[in-house]
């Protein structure tokens, strides 16, 4: 069913201890695009069975790996003065558009008594509101780069600090790797398993050969037809 990378991965995957949740994850996309999709049905298989909740139903963290750091979020302060700016920007294009209609009528106006012909006033009325759009025009652009400036910095915050929580996992998977070698965990084909019915779910227990620790993995009924 599976393209022949994607099915090579989840192979190597179920010989070994543990699945990672990024092959759960590359299955969940593949099952909800187009070739997904038929290649299911031509199974008769329900594509809503390989959604990541599905296929993360039932299952527990591996007992080598740590889960990775959150994405560092937008504080709220960040979002409601996003919000602001916005209105503000909104508010700055209004004013600009009345400033350029006014200046023109007001030139417009001005002018009735000079004795010039209405060519003429057209023309000082069109100048007017040209040189004031190029200045209100000049003032955004002003406030658009320092506000662009102000969320590049929040970017560039952000993204530090994900890359040091990603040191500092990092650091930690290597310290337990270091305390748990991989060759102190017995292999797969050395350990023995059953099936525990959970309703729904399917619950295989895998026991590790001198009485161990039990590993679990879970899956929803019908993944293997």
């Amino acid at each position: 069913v599976l393209p022949p990378e994607l099915s090579a991965i989840v192979i190597e995957a179920l010989n070994s201890t543990e699945i990672k949740y990024d092959t759960l994850a590359d299955v969940s996309r593949w099952a909800f695009t187009e070739d997904g999709e038929n290649s299911l049905k031509k199974k008769s298989l329900n594509q809503r069975d390989y959604d990541r909740v599905s296929l993360l139903a039932g299952t527990i963290t591996g007992p080598s790996k740590l889960l990775p750091p959150p994405e560092p979020k937008p504080e709220p302060w960040e979002i409601a003065q996003d919000e602001k700016n916005t209105r503000r920007a909104i508010a700055a294009l209004v004013n600009g558009l009345f400033s350029v209609v006014g200046i023109g009528a007001a030139v417009w106006w001005a002018s009735k008594t000079s004795g010039w012909s209405d060519e003429t006033r057209i023309g000082l009325s069109i100048l007017g509101g040209l040189v004031t759009a190029i200045a209100e025009g000049g003032l955004f652009a002003i406030y658009y780069n320092r506000r662009e400036q102000a969320k590049d910095y929040r970017a560039k915050r952000r993204d530090k600090e994900k890359k040091r929580l990603e040191a500092r996992h990092l650091k930690r998977l290597q310290g337990d790797i270091t305390a748990a070698p991989e060759s102190d965990i017995p292999p797969m084909s050395n350990a023995d398993s059953k099936e525990v019915d959970s309703g729904p779910i399917r619950r295989r227990v895998v026991t590790v050969d001198g009485g161990g620790d039990e590993l679990v993995a879970a899956g929803k009924r019908g993944d293997d037809e």
